[in-house]
């Protein structure tokens, strides 16, 4: 991993917003953040490769992060996105093992970084630490099931799944969900290509199940999304 820049001051207060550390006081968090190191990296910067020894917790601050799986094959496959509050390396703290991914920053990021000795304290000290570590990789599990379930359905069924499972905002027959991440970002996280993607998604639009606006979607026939994805 290339040496970050040190950012100025400290982000003590980024731990409030981590889920990893919600069952501690503001007291005991504040005393968590004292042990960040704060780091900033411009958008494309790697933070580290799969198999780098990386002895480290990274915590999104501002920004966002790229988890991404390259097989031997050089293709690619988006595995997560983690934004503020969200953490990268829980797996490789409580395992001891090397990162099985690549990440980098989808956009200028600032992070909050704890070395492993020093969490390995902090979690002696502040025990329900280990319990929000274990019900995030609990939920990043069953994401990864729901992912499992959808990859076996067609493209414009996996679509729609996505598309249900984004937040919406509006009122009855007028919803609408705003893409999170780029088009082609989706379809590596869908397995599948921006190609296919783009077509899935026009088949919705012609259909007249969807209108798609830049980034945001409006879901004009949620029931119909459903029995997509349902098959």
């Amino acid at each position: 991993m290339r040496e970050l820049t040190v950012l100025d001051q400290p982000h003590a207060t980024c731990v409030r917003r981590v889920p990893i550390f919600a069952r501690l006081s503001p007291e005991q968090q504040d005393a968590v953040g004292s042990f960040a190191r704060p780091v900033t990296l411009s958008a494309g910067e790697v933070l580290h490769r799969a198999g780098e020894a990386v002895g480290q917790l990274f915590v999104v601050h501002t920004g966002s992060v790229k988890v991404v799986h390259i097989a031997p094959s050089g293709r690619t496959q988006l595995v997560r996105v983690a934004g503020p509050g969200e953490a990268v390396g829980e797996q490789a703290f409580l395992t001891g093992e090397r990162p099985q991914h690549h990440v980098e920053a989808a956009e200028e990021t600032r992070l909050c970084v704890f070395s492993h000795a020093d969490l390995a304290r902090l979690v002696a000290t502040y025990p329900g630490i280990s319990v929000g570590m274990l019900r995030t990789l609990s939920e990043r599990l069953t994401d990864a099931e729901r992912r499992l379930t959808l990859s076996a359905l067609d493209v414009p069924a996996r679509v729609a799944g996505y598309l249900l499972d984004l937040p919406a905002e509006g009122t009855a027959g007028a919803y609408r969900v705003r893409l999170p991440m780029p088009k082609k970002d989706i379809a590596s996280w869908l397995a599948t290509t921006p190609e296919s993607f783009s077509r899935a998604l026009a088949r919705l639009e012609r259909d007249g199940i969807v209108d798609v606006a830049r980034d945001v979607v409006e879901l004009r026939d949620p029931a119909a999304l459903e029995a997509l994805a349902a098959r």
